[in-house]
């Protein structure tokens, strides 16, 4: 028991947290995606990680306006099994529409063809800009951010405190910048790996861990009313 309530063990959970969620998110098709596989065939591979650079740059100023807007260390902790409770109902809820939207776009080539016709909308100059226009103006990336997020930085917090959110923050950093240099990559050599079965397995697995993280926040959160 010593071993797993090590900071060392903590901190590498809270990685994995941040990291597997955030991947769960990122592999939905969407509007950045699009632009990547545009910006990169004009660019190469270097198109993805800079496009996640103005992507986190968005996200960095949100958490901190969640941590120090929000109160994660003062108020709002009065009401963190409600927090607790609605960031596992969004969880859940989140799994079962992105495999809904997964399955629709799994097929060969159906990613791929699709994206193409996307991206050829999406034609910025700078790739950072087009990670910095298409984070800040995605309807559902605050949204994403207050329901889910905000009880992942919560999570981090009754963990291991500030250091905790910076944890689970960096894993979610992480799972944004794979996930798109992979694309990028993917696409300027001319293959695209995760399609077809292979995405659909993906997804199912990524899929049972945030179901099981949202019940487990849910739990946490019913508990703390009682």
């Amino acid at each position: 028991m010593e071993l797993l309530s090590s900071p060392f063990i903590l901190g590498a959970s809270l990685v994995g947290i941040g990291f597997l969620t955030g991947l769960s998110g990122a592999l939905i098709p969407g509007p950045m995606l699009a632009f990547v596989v545009s910006d990169t065939l004009k660019k190469g591979a270097s198109s993805g990680p800079l496009t996640v650079l103005g992507h986190i740059s968005v996200e960095l100023l949100l958490i901190v306006a969640l941590v120090l807007g929000l109160g994660l260390t003062g108020y709002f902790l009065q009401f963190k099994s409600l927090i607790y409770v609605i960031g596992g109902i969004a969880l859940v809820v989140m799994s079962l529409l992105g495999v809904k939207e997964a399955k629709s776009r799994s097929m060969p080539g159906e990613i791929d063809s699709e994206v193409r016709l996307q991206g050829a909308k999406y034609a910025y100059n700078s790739s950072i800009l087009g990670g910095v226009l298409f984070t800040a103006f995605n309807p559902s990336f605050i949204p994403w951010w207050i329901t889910i997020g905000y009880p992942l930085l919560l999570q981090g917090f009754e963990w291991l405190a500030l250091t905790g959110i910076v944890l689970v923050s960096i894993g979610h950093f992480l799972s944004d910048l794979s996930w798109y240099s992979f694309i990028s990559y993917s696409f300027a050599k001319g293959t695209n790996f995760f399609v077809g079965k292979r995405y659909e397995v993906m997804m199912l697995v990524l899929t049972l861990f945030v179901i099981s993280l949202g019940v487990f926040f849910f739990i946490k959160g019913a508990i703390g009313f009682f």
